[in-house]
């Protein structure tokens, strides 16, 4: 009898093929897999909410942008009225006449929107006048702000000018403009008048304290703060410091204008006038032609009087031949010596520099208009405060740069 079959061996039951540590690795790769995708989603909205912050901060700076543009724009629109021109200009109408000492009250006010453009005045300039015309009395302003934004309208240079003390000739009382630093550059610049411009102060020592107060407008500082100029050794010195500054200015910044103190030893009026032309031609050619404007501002009354050995008349004429010398070239205005106060070591030079100004006053602008004259005479003989002049002759820094203003006034024009 055969013995039975052996029984087969049990075998678990496998699927694909699939060992147990086939099947956690599945296990686990869907894990991975479901973290990842889970990773994702975080990811994609932490990206919405990136997204929705850029958006914010560039809408807010947009925004911000904005309001300081409109903020800008709101400035530009404002105009303050430099000039004494009603009702601008709020004075004290109970005192009919004023003194040294009397202040008025400027008013910042909105104007139009459109912002007045400075012009340069080619030869033979703008004719402010003389003689009585131009009389004077120095006063000075207080500047009271309406809002906020009207203090930013009133640059160092115009600022400086209300509270040290203005002269305005009543004649001129709705014609004189208080240049800023801007608007003096802004007239006397080439590459924005789109001419060549060139202004050259010469003359005597008051030219050189005239040059030094232009300077002081045009770089809208007081040159070595403000230091009275006793001797003509710090008169020197501070010339230099002005014309360095000036020239450094000029060379790096196109838009600043060329303004320059030349001929100084030829236009001094120790030599011959015919000698401080020649040294003008020199630098400048014969004529001027077409837009290019050379302006030579020159004084040498108190010299060529000396020179002519104290006569009146004769200085006189040694003035008017160089002045029709200089006619012929369309270039030259003429600066007015300043009033001396009586110097005992000086007993007859205050009345003959007067009478070689009245002597003159026939021959320039406005009675002979081919002469251009700038009279600082009248505004000279006003400034009788102590603060004026510490010899006689020579006026305080502050009383040389509104000599600058008037000067700005006959070459500028702001429309």
């Amino acid at each position: 009898m055969m013995p039975p079959p052996p029984l087969p061996l049990f075998k678990r039951k496998q699927t694909n093929n699939t060992s147990p540590t086939s099947v956690n690795a599945n296990l686990i790769t869907t894990d991975h897999n479901h973290i990842e995708n889970k990773q994702q989603q975080t990811n994609m909205h932490s990206n919405r909410i990136s997204t929705i912050q850029k958006m914010r901060y560039i809408w807010i700076c947009i925004t911000i942008a904005t309001l300081f543009a409109l903020r800008l724009l709101k400035i530009q629109n404002l105009k303050i009225e430099q000039t004494t021109i009603a009702p601008d200009i709020v004075s004290n109408e109970n005192d009919e006449s004023s003194t040294n000492n009397d202040h008025q009250v400027v008013v910042i006010v909105d104007a139009p929107p459109i912002q007045p453009r400075v012009r340069f005045i080619p030869y033979p300039h703008k004719t402010l006048g003389s003689g009585a015309s131009v009389q004077c009395q120095w006063e000075t302003r207080h500047i009271i702000p309406i809002n906020d934004t009207s203090t930013t309208l009133l640059d160092f240079t115009q600022q400086s000018a209300y509270t040290e003390g203005i002269c305005i000739p009543p004649t001129l009382n709705n014609t004189i403009h208080i240049f800023s630093s801007a608007e003096a550059i802004q007239c006397l610049s080439s590459e924005i008048q789109h001419r060549d411009i060139r202004v050259i102060l010469s003359g005597d020592s008051y030219m050189k304290q005239l040059y030094i107060g232009l300077a002081d407008i045009l770089l809208s500082k007081h040159i070595s703060d403000d230091k009275q100029m006793r001797d003509s050794q710090q008169r020197k010195k501070m010339l230099s410091t002005a014309h360095y500054w000036m020239k450094k200015r000029h060379e790096t910044n196109a838009t600043f204008p060329f303004v320059q103190y030349q001929c100084e030893d030829e236009c001094y009026g120790k030599n011959s006038l015919d000698v401080c032309s020649q040294c003008i031609s020199s630098f400048s050619g014969n004529t001027n032609r077409g837009n290019d404007d050379d302006v030579w501002v020159v004084g040498v009354g108190v010299h060529t009087y000396a020179r002519a050995k104290r006569q009146v008349d004769i200085a006189v004429q040694h003035i008017q031949q160089f002045l029709d010398t200089e006619q012929e070239h369309n270039r030259t205005i003429y600066v007015s010596p300043p009033q001396y106060f009586h110097r005992e070591d000086y007993p007859t030079q205050s009345i003959n520099m007067e009478r070689l100004y009245r002597g003159l006053l026939p021959h320039v602008a406005p009675e002979n208009a081919a002469h251009p004259f700038l009279d600082v005479f009248e505004l000279t003989q006003s400034c009788t405060m102590e603060n004026c002049t510490y010899d006689g002759g020579h006026r305080s820094r502050y009383v040389n740069r509104w000599k600058a203003q008037l000067l700005l006034n006959m070459l500028c024009e702001v429309r």
